[in-house]
């Protein structure tokens, strides 16, 4: 497995376990280190996968406060805990802790270069080492090696991201959206509180985010006056496109931002990564328990199945999104405030599964026309075809 992040070492453990041998390389001298993640998980998706949450959670969100350009902003609530804000470095090693136990080889240091095949894949790293395996997983990230070295990567399509952990005054147990052109094209800004600092970012499909990051915190009319001047860490990094990659490839399997495994709205991958690891994981004790290496191949099936739906639904919402005016954004905003529009937001939302809602939301669609407009609506539809 080549990376020691959540999705690479969740495999990892699954794999041990199983009396699988199984050896996790990592880059980097620290499982964790360095982070660049806003660290938002769904409470219910973690349940789903039997991690119980542990010291590295920071907090806990019951509310979303959405800013739209007019900038009046909308608050939704079901009152109950949605997701968990995390120490992304504690929780990648409690999940590198647990491969370990299980039975893995943890392998610091040790930068994956290339992949070579002959009788079977093997991992070269930049000391000239050379591991031989049966399989190989990459789970190392959005700038997969893996899965540009096995002619796995379909789009170099990516939201370039910047954050910072400072002071902030910001409510816990909220996240701060803030939707703008101007500051974001094609993505979101957003604030939320981990522990005691808040966590600031935002994210562009184009432009330079640092420069647009600069621009957010000291012009935007609401978020510049709620960042205070102590800054404790910054950080830049990408968000893969969802399904940017094939995630199988012979013995070659991908997972998380490795296989562009990312929620199409949000970007939001741990969760997905996580799971996709275990059917990843699953695939593999099946190809080697059965000696069919040809099981493999239901790696794909398994993702499609769980997540199918979910990737192909919100692509297309995305790629209207994208088309989004700032004027477009302050209509859309609109529909939220609607009480009916609300309470099927509320009755539907699921932090983990996007698809729920727009579903539900989609059914609405012969009322919204009517709200919309024909001319508006053809504006819009056009870029769901």
């Amino acid at each position: 497995i080549v990376g020691a992040g959540p999705a690479g070492c969740f495999a990892g453990k699954i794999l041990a376990a199983r009396g699988l041998r199984v050896a996790i390389v990592e880059e980097h001298s620290e499982v964790g280190k360095p982070a660049c993640c806003t660290g938002i998980v769904g409470a219910s998706g973690l349940g789903e996968l039997g991690i119980k949450p542990g010291k590295w959670v920071l907090g806990k969100l019951r509310r979303a406060k959405i800013y739209p350009p007019s900038n009046v902003p909308i608050e939704l609530t079901r009152g109950k805990v949605e997701a968990l804000v995390i120490d992304r470095v504690k929780f990648d090693r409690s999940l590198a802790d647990a491969a370990v136990k299980a039975g893995a080889d943890l392998v610091l240091n040790k930068r994956c270069v290339d992949i070579a095949f002959n009788d079977g894949p093997m991992v070269k790293t930049q000391d000239v080492d050379k591991l031989k395996a049966r399989v190989v997983i990459g789970a190392d990230g959005p700038l997969s090696v893996v899965a540009r070295k096995s002619g796995l990567l379909v789009s170099n399509e990516y939201i370039k991201c910047a954050q910072v952990e400072a002071e902030a005054d910001l409510d816990n147990g909220v996240a701060e959206i803030y939707l703008d052109n101007n500051f974001s094209p094609g993505f979101f800004s957003w604030m939320v509180k981990a522990g005691r600092v808040a966590r600031v970012g935002l994210g562009a499909k184009s432009g330079n985010p640092t420069r647009l990051f600069k621009k957010f915190l000291s012009e935007h009319p609401v978020a510049s006056k709620k960042v205070g001047k102590t800054i404790f860490s910054r950080c830049t990094g990408v968000i893969p496109k969802c399904m940017s990659r094939k995630i199988q490839k012979g013995a070659v399997l991908l997972v998380g931002d490795a296989a562009g495994q990312v929620k199409p709205l949000t970007g939001g991958g741990i969760y997905i990564g996580l799971s996709c690891a275990k059917l990843a994981a699953e695939a593999v004790i099946n190809a080697l328990e059965s000696g069919r290496m040809e099981e493999l191949e239901c790696y794909q099936e398994a993702v499609m199945k769980k997540f199918g739906t979910e990737f192909s639904v919100g692509i297309q919402i995305k790629k209207l999104f994208d088309q989004m005016s700032n004027e477009d954004l302050n209509f859309l905003s609109t529909f939220l405030m609607d009480e009916e529009v609300r309470e099927t937001v509320l009755k539907n939302f699921d932090f983990d599964h996007h698809e729920k809602l727009i579903i539900a939301l989609v059914a609405k669609a012969p009322e919204l026309l009517k709200s919309i407009g024909i001319r508006r609506a053809l504006k819009y539809f056009k870029f769901l075809t």
